[in-house]
């Protein structure tokens, strides 16, 4: 066996609910009336789909489709004597599949607004407020009175259908509520009145946000001990991590510790499947059952396909320990054209169960992302605070480097102490606590990469006059970027000066050291736009002028030029201040970057710039990265390893014709001769593949192990024994 190189692999007590991970689970939506006459075709269409657990309805949008219910009212179209969950329930159960039932929890029906009016949440006006402005009324996550009615009914389903497991759609805001009872827990908590409307000027936005994380997880805590009493049966809730932004599912991170599961990508599919990786890696550091749907929808609800689609996001599931939620039955009721891929990959799953839900990912690198930095940070647009997290994601993975998600919110000395390295990518609010926790970490030996803003507003979003941490990041702050004057039509040789303003682009200039590769010193890198005459993409600027300490050394300098008018030399009137720096500290260093580059990288994709993140990501980790990949950027990689010290290496090929918006994958670019190098004490006995189980071609040399694979198709996992 190889030696373990983690020294955490993964949690040797298997809990209850291992079996949940381990099981895919069909699903069919239904909260109005049903798409199936007898229970029958729904059990066919789940064997066709090659499914042993279904998630049905049980609670829909305030009403139940059970048999009575002595908490919420039937749901109107539904006769008194129809059990549609309990004939769904009884017929699977017979052929030995298991069911989930499902309680949406947030969205009422319109006939509620007659037996429940108090239930219903409302704007600062006192309106009621609509679903995405239909007939559908939005409930009010703080009434007591709501609260108690759905605990006590899942209790019911649970006390009269025994289920394999529960599943919570919510709790979800889906809007800020200003009745009575939230106006109530706002007063209680904070001694004021709620502000109408919030914001983040006043700050009453930021503290509404944390009664909205607050609630979410005392609802889901309420639910998991009144389930507890009577059986030990799994709950999962709904934390769609794509809007990591937002506060409508609350933290999934901390709701998490009341619930054995989260379905965390969304069903509407958010978008490329780098968002969409991006949910599934941050579900994975909750180390719970990540659910996520295969293929997200919209749904066809009369049509299934036979796409690669499958495959791809199949694998991208698997090699992060997701669990695949089939959708949907409502769609192989009807039409079974995707069965065959749909019935061969939960046969794939059901055979190697214990490869991709018995390990867990080598922790080398943790990416951070900060909810306090998007909750407090209101000088920033909320929905832009993730991009600086979203570009380095990207440089990560389309580097090929091995590396975990986390948040900020998941900060413990013993969770840090997992990592080499810790990167926090624009992180611009900490605690106290955080920063304590950080500079021992590095003091300790472990290395921490920052950007931008990082620690230069306090605990509440506002800005210091100098970094918390420079002592840490060995510079001092001393201003931002000057504000620009933009002209209409801005080209070098049409400006009114002729020449560069002050500042039309920026670039890195890397420093001529040992750490750049030959062809790259001295080299300028953009690190900004500069197209400009058109309206809508005005240029985008964005760097911090620090002073360097006396230990600190410069890696790259910021190159800021203006001038250049007929040829004549540039001018640089702000100096040429650090770009990028490294300190030691203690036995540990810490790399600033001034400008943030993982911002560039998501926005212009340009290789150059991955290469210096990932050359960065290398200098941290001491130049000894786990794993590197010789194969093209969209091949995606994942390492994983089990408690005998097996190793597996997750190789996903997504080259084709990718699309990067919601297109299904429909065509996979077989990639030749991928090289991986990974990190090992010792020579292994044995090395296979898993989805042909040959031999592979490799060798072992000072201390990396060299695989290759005279071709990568769509997905492959190598054992490593």
């Amino acid at each position: 066996m190889t030696k373990n190189i983690d020294s955490n692999p993964c949690n040797k007590t298997i809990p209850f609910w291992q079996w949940l991970k381990e099981t895919p689970v069909a699903i069919l939506e239904e909260n109005e009336l049903p798409v199936w006459s007898d229970p029958s075709e729904v059990v066919e269409a789940v064997k066709a789909m090659g499914a042993e657990f279904i998630r049905y309805p049980a609670i829909g949008w305030g009403a139940h489709f059970y048999d009575k219910s002595d908490w919420l009212p039937k749901y109107p179209l539904i006769e008194d004597n129809n059990d549609l969950y309990g004939k769904i329930s009884q017929a699977v159960k017979s052929h030995g599949i298991k069911i989930m039932a499902y309680c949406h929890y947030g969205v009422l029906y319109p006939e509620l607004e007659k037996s429940h009016l108090h239930w219903l949440a409302r704007d600062a006006e006192g309106n009621l407020l609509r679903w995405n402005g239909g007939t559908h009324y939005m409930s009010c996550m703080c009434n007591e009175s709501f609260i108690e009615a759905m605990r006590n009914a899942i209790t019911e389903v649970v006390s009269k259908y025994n289920p394999d497991a529960v599943y919570l759609d919510g709790p979800t805001w889906y809007g800020i509520c200003y009745c009575e009872h939230c106006r109530k827990l706002y007063r209680n908590k904070y001694g004021q009145d709620l502000p109408i409307p919030v914001s983040y000027t006043d700050g009453s936005l930021q503290r509404m946000n944390i009664i909205r994380d607050e609630v979410v997880a005392n609802i889901v805590r309420g639910v998991q001990r009144a389930i507890n009493k009577i059986s030990k049966c799994p709950l999962c809730f709904n934390g769609t991590l794509h809007t990591k932004p937002h506060h409508r599912t609350g933290q999934p991170e901390l709701t998490s510790a009341f619930a054995e599961g989260m379905n965390t990508t969304e069903v509407h599919r958010p978008g490329s499947l780098w968002e969409m990786l991006e949910a599934v890696k941050l579900g994975e550091s909750l180390e719970k059952t990540s659910l996520c749907y295969l293929p997200p929808g919209p749904y066809d609800t009369l049509r299934t396909y036979d796409l690669p689609e499958m495959d791809v996001l199949g694998a991208a599931y698997l090699m992060h320990g997701a669990t695949p939620m089939l959708g949907t039955v409502s769609s192989y009721i009807k039409d079974k054209t995707g069965a065959k891929r749909m019935y061969n990959f939960v046969k794939f799953i059901k055979a190697n169960a214990s490869i991709y839900y018995q390990s867990t990912s080598i922790h080398e690198l943790g990416l951070v992302y900060s909810r306090a930095t998007s909750n407090y940070d209101h000088e920033v647009d909320v929905s832009q605070t993730g991009l600086a997290f979203s570009g380095a994601f990207r440089a990560l993975l389309q580097g090929h480097r091995q590396f975990d998600c986390i948040f900020d919110t998941q900060f413990t000395p013993e969770r840090l102490l997992r990592y080499k390295a810790i990167y926090m990518p624009c992180v611009s609010v900490l605690s106290r606590s955080q920063e304590d926790m950080l500079r021992n970490f590095v003091q300790a030996g472990g290395s921490l990469i920052a950007s931008g803003d990082f620690s230069l507003k306090d605990e509440e979003g506002k800005p210091e006059k100098n970094f918390s941490l420079s002592d840490l990041l060995g510079v001092d702050f001393a201003g931002y970027q000057p504000a620009v004057q933009y002209h209409p039509r801005e080209y070098r040789e049409t400006s009114p000066h002729h020449g560069f303003s002050q500042i039309p682009e920026v670039y890195l200039k890397l420093g001529d050291n040992n750490i750049w590769p030959i062809d790259k010193k001295g080299r300028l890198m953009p690190v900004s736009d500069a197209v400009v005459g058109i309206p809508e993409l005005k240029r985008y600027i964005e760097y911090y002028i620090v002073h360097p300490h006396k230990e600190t050394q410069t890696l790259a300098d910021l190159f800021l030029p203006a001038g250049g008018a007929f040829g004549r030399p540039l001018d640089f009137p702000l100096g040429t201040p650090p770009g990028i720096t490294i300190k030691k500290y203690g036995k540990g260093k810490v790399i600033y970057i001034s400008v943030p580059l993982e911002k560039i990288y998501l926005r212009r994709g340009n290789p150059e710039i991955r290469q210096i993140l990932v050359r960065l990501a290398d200098i941290a980790l001491d130049e000894c990265p786990v794993v590197k990949l010789d194969a093209p950027a969209a091949v995606i990689c994942n390492v994983t390893q089990n408690q005998d010290g097996t190793i597996f290496i997750h190789l996903l090929n997504y080259t084709g014709n990718m699309f990067e918006c919601s297109n299904p994958v429909e065509y996979i670019s077989p990639v030749n001769n991928v090289t991986v190098n990974i990190k090992l004490e010792k020579k292994p006995s044995k090395v296979k593949t898993i989805c042909d189980n040959t031999q592979v071609k490799c060798d072992y040399k000072e201390n990396y192990l060299r695989i290759i694979l005279s071709q990568l198709n769509i997905f492959q996992t190598i054992i490593i024994m």
